[in-house]
């Protein structure tokens, strides 16, 4: 089989390199309170994987967070943060969506979608994060609580942003899939899951 993130052969779906590569996430709290429970670091394998998610709609990377979070977050409704319609045109996924859709089934909770996509906003991804997030406007209010689903940590501003508009008291927890903490020494991936060997 083909490992699916550096694409050599291997005995699983990740090859032995990449999985030793993975490191799940320690929490994380955002300026103003906003806690982020994360899957796993941005960094080696995990990096790619989510890069192979956004831009080529492989799906391997929000099952292996979905995994990794399930356990670890209540169980309430998930609002997914949208990706500009712009990009979600252009790539074909809305990765948060789906990230949600996959923890979702394993929660067995409902996903509201409960904010609007902006039609387009400059890409943040590797490129300057200081700049403002533009506000997201809701279409649907959710019940008191809920767990946003974000792909990717940084700064947080994004987060931030649709934590506002929901109401940060409805917000409980930011399920990302990958941020980029201060490095932890924590167990490998190959410890939290047989399914991946």
């Amino acid at each position: 089989m083909i490992c699916l993130c550096c694409h050599q052969p291997g005995a699983g779906r990740l090859c032995r390199d990449c999985k030793s590569s993975i490191r799940p996430a320690p929490d994380r709290l955002l300026t103003g309170g906003l806690p982020v429970v994360a899957a796993f670091e941005h960094d080696g394998a995990a990096k790619t994987l989510i890069h192979h998610l956004k831009y080529q709609g492989v799906v391997v990377a929000a099952e292996l967070a979905a995994e990794l979070l399930a356990d670890r977050l209540p169980r309430l409704p998930l609002v997914p943060v949208p990706r500009a319609l712009s990009r979600r045109l252009k790539y074909g996924v809305d990765p948060a969506r789906v990230i949600a859709a996959s923890l979702g089934r394993r929660l067995e909770v409902p996903l509201i979608g409960a904010l609007a996509p902006h039609l387009h906003t400059p890409r943040r991804a590797g490129r300057d994060h200081s700049r403002a997030v533009p506000p997201f406007r809701v279409r649907r209010v959710p019940p008191a609580t809920v767990i946003l689903v974000d792909d990717v940590v940084t700064t947080g501003g994004t987060a931030k942003a649709a934590a506002a508009a929901l109401g940060v008291d409805r917000v409980r927890s930011v399920a990302a899939v990958s941020v980029v903490p201060q490095m932890s020494n924590v167990t490998a991936i190959t410890s939290h899951s047989q399914d991946w060997t």
